[in-house]
């Protein structure tokens, strides 16, 4: 069993390292193939100058796209780093957890971590240094999530860890490793690519057609190597049940993909949001306990655990779906031994976790102000009860024009009938009368609690709740039937009149403006008002920009001394436009056909056109010409097809003149004019140039 592990990983490998080799070998080809042919431009632009205008284009074009595909390849680091905001995890804060760590290891016979990183997800991963292709390794590094430490059982960790040490059982993290780097350096190359065309460097479309065939091959690259990959996410999930039981392994993966979905929803839904306005809790992952710890949310966990669902699944993924993972995991029928369950903490030291908080909260572009988690919880609470109430005010003030909407502008709008309007500018969901409902219950709810009548609590399925000032079961019914007239008023205008009573009998102001303001911290809210985290440019994209002005101050230095070359060559031809010189078409012999006698020579000059004046015409040698122009060379009257064929005269370019209106006034075609001038394609002609026509045999300006 161990053998046949080994050699499916040696074949891995091998896969792994002929996908690497196609990447370069892509890179290599494109490369060539660029380089003949901008060195065949210029060959043609200083060999034939007029012909070649278009050159700058090209070699500007291939510059760029060539540094963007070369630069993409070649600075892909080999070494993985830490993901961002991972903490390096010493064994003298964490003695029990490297424990465990070593002895799951050696029950699998593989080579324990070297390494222990703190990351800040629902996560856990393995990597392994790969040199030499895979065939030599170096360091392993066991990546966990704090949140994935502080909340699943004990045994479910160990479910969790024999998961991951399975990879290097299975000689996994090696052709992972090489694989990664590939799928590194296409992703580089092809964002760098992209960003080379959309910032108009690429003008002679170079960047998109590397960048078509760089997603080609990088299609062709995922599709082989994520399917080897899901392939050992299996194995890795048969060598966890085979440690700590199918039971256990099928609920640990339960767990961990519910945790998971908690956790995205506690940092995109509450943390984010509320960060954006320059405040988070001061203990993140304590504040993930106590929500997970609320009995809503409890309920829902169990619900997600018995029933898991996978939402926005991509081809992308690197592992099978979780159904399918379940399935694989339940069909096994043997088991190792259960732990026990209370073993003493594996974190000892809480440095290393405050680490972590400390990485996640120094992404952002302004250092944010971290408050109690109860604080934190009210600031929520009040933010996302602020947020539809500012909006449901901006969207009455396009509605009404209005330099200063109110809540009596809001009910004024809905007492017209203009609930649909008010709610398109507010929404563009599905149930646009429900969102405005909601909007509607927090602007209320603002105004109330302006009067110190009600508060804001955070809810963390729901949101934020509005309960009395009081906190009395009165209050609690007062506030039941005020959002029943506020529900009613947003779907019907006649109900408006009796919210608006409600409102005045509670003393609310509706024409007064409702405060939208933290009352909590004092700070302002909404979504024009806070801290925009993501609005700086991504270190990446700033790097990539820079790199773009180094190859543009290059590309012009080149197109510079290329063009400086090109002027001298044109200044150093004898004539710029490149043209013919005149009577080149025509031959300096003819060549003696069957029964022609070769031209005889004029005593006293050598053989070749006497002039058209010459007194020499009379001499009995010469044959008589048959027009003014030119002489017919004699012919045996024994082959009267080639004496017609032959029947032509010499005429000089007049200005105005083209082939085609010469061939018109000698009846023939442009191909004949270009076949008897030994012109090939050619229809340049210039004025003073000597061309051969067909004589003029019958009556002129006459065709047959």
């Amino acid at each position: 069993m161990v053998a046949a592990g080994a050699a499916l990983g040696w074949l891995r490998g091998l896969l792994a390292v002929g996908l690497l080799a196609g990447v370069y070998l892509l890179a290599f080809v494109l490369v060539t193939v660029n380089a003949l042919f901008v060195v065949l431009v210029l060959w043609g632009a200083f060999s034939r100058p007029s012909g070649y205008g278009s050159w700058p284009l090209v070699v500007g074009g291939s510059i760029a796209a060539i540094f963007a595909l070369l630069y993409g390849i070649a600075t892909v680091s080999r070494v993985e780093q830490p993901p961002p905001g991972a903490v390096f995890l010493p064994r003298r804060h964490a003695p029990e957890l490297w424990r465990l760590v070593e002895e799951l290891a050696r029950e699998l016979e593989t080579r324990a971590p070297t390494r222990i990183f703190l990351t800040p997800e629902v996560n856990a991963a393995v990597s392994e240094e790969a040199r030499l292709l895979g065939f030599a390794v170096g360091e392993r590094t066991l990546y966990l999530g704090v949140p994935l430490l502080n909340q699943v059982t004990p045994t479910h960790l160990r479910a969790v860890l024999c998961h991951e040490f399975g990879h290097y059982a299975g000689r996994h993290t090696r052709f992972g490793a090489v694989v990664h780097r590939g799928a590194a350096s296409l992703e580089s190359a092809l964002f760098r690519l992209r960003m080379t065309a959309r910032t108009r460097q690429g003008v002679s479309g170079y960047p998109w057609f590397y960048q078509l065939v760089v997603g080609a091959y990088a299609k062709v690259f995922l599709w082989v190597s994520l399917a080897v990959r899901r392939r050992q996410e299996l194995e890795a999930d048969a060598r966890a049940a085979e440690m700590v039981g199918p039971a256990e392994a099928a609920e640990a993966l339960r767990e961990v993909h519910a945790l998971g979905q908690a956790w995205r929803g506690f940092t995109g839904m509450f943390v984010q949001p509320v960060q954006r306005l320059g405040f988070v809790p001061a203990d993140l992952f304590g504040t993930f306990a106590t929500m997970v710890d609320d009995p809503q949310v409890r309920q829902r966990l169990a619900e997600l655990r018995r029933n898991p669902v996978e939402a926005n699944r991509s081809w992308l993924d690197s592992h099978p779906p979780l159904a399918r993972r379940l399935a694989s995991i339940e069909a096994q029928s043997t088991g190792g031994a259960h732990p026990p369950d209370q073993p003493p903490p594996l974190v000892v030291d809480p440095a290393p976790v405050a680490a972590v908080q400390e990485k996640v909260y120094g992404l952002a572009r302004t250092r944010p102000t971290e408050l109690s988690p109860e604080t934190w919880a009210e600031v929520a609470a009040e933010a996302f009860a602020i947020e539809p109430a500012g909006r449901l005010l901006a969207a009455a003030r396009a509605v009404d024009r209005s330099a200063r909407a109110t809540l009596a502008t809001v009910l004024d709008l809905l007492a017209q009938g203009r609930q649909d309007e008010l709610a398109r500018r507010l929404t563009e969901a599905a149930e646009p009368r429900e969102q405005l409902a909601e909007a509607l219950f927090a602007l209320v709810g603002q105004a109330l609690a302006g009067t110190g009548q009600a508060r804001w609590v955070l809810s963390w399925t729901a949101g934020y709740l509005l309960v009395p000032g009081d906190d009395t079961d009165r209050g609690r019914a007062e506030l039941a039937d005020l959002e029943a007239l506020v529900t009613a008023a947003a779907h019907d205008a006649a109900a408006v009149g009796a919210l608006r009573r409600g409102l005045v009998r509670r003393g609310v102001a509706v024409r007064e403006p409702v405060p939208l303001l933290l009352r909590t911290v004092s700070a302002p809210a909404g979504p024009t008002t806070g801290v925009d985290i993501a609005g700086r440019l991504p270190d990446f994209v700033a790097e990539e920009l820079r790199r773009q002005d180094s190859v543009r101050r290059v590309t012009l230095v080149v197109l510079v001394v290329l063009a400086g070359l090109w002027g001298i060559t044109v200044i150093g031809r004898d004539d710029p436009l490149d043209r013919p010189p005149a009577a080149s078409n025509l031959r300096t012999s003819w060549p003696t056909l069957p029964g022609q006698q070769p031209w005889p020579a004029l005593p006293g000059r050598e053989p070749g056109l006497p002039s058209v004046n010459d007194p020499r015409w009379a001499d009995p040698a010469w044959p008589h010409p048959l027009s003014s122009y030119f002489y017919r060379p004699y012919l045996d009257p024994s082959n009267p097809i080639l004496d017609a064929l032959l029947l032509n005269d010499a005429i000089v370019v007049k200005r105005g003149d083209t082939l085609t209106r010469i061939a018109a006034r000698r009846c023939t075609t442009v191909r004949h004019l270009q076949k008897i001038n030994d012109m090939g394609d050619r229809t340049t002609i210039v004025i003073g140039q000597w061309l051969l026509v067909p004589a003029r045999l019958g009556s002129p300006g006459k065709c047959d």
